[in-house]
């Protein structure tokens, strides 16, 4: 146990980015986050 945890604090993983635009399957269907798609509409 001692050494998970020694090996949780000294290793440099982190942990995958949750944000939509960052997730390539989303961004080929064209799907963004709320804030872009907002955007998106209030230009048009």
């Amino acid at each position: 146990m001692v050494l998970l945890g020694v090996k949780v604090f000294f290793t440099k993983q982190s942990f995958p980015s949750g944000h939509v635009s960052d997730i390539k399957a989303l961004r080929d269907q064209g799907i963004g986050c709320a804030r872009s798609q907002d955007l998106e509409a209030q230009a048009k």
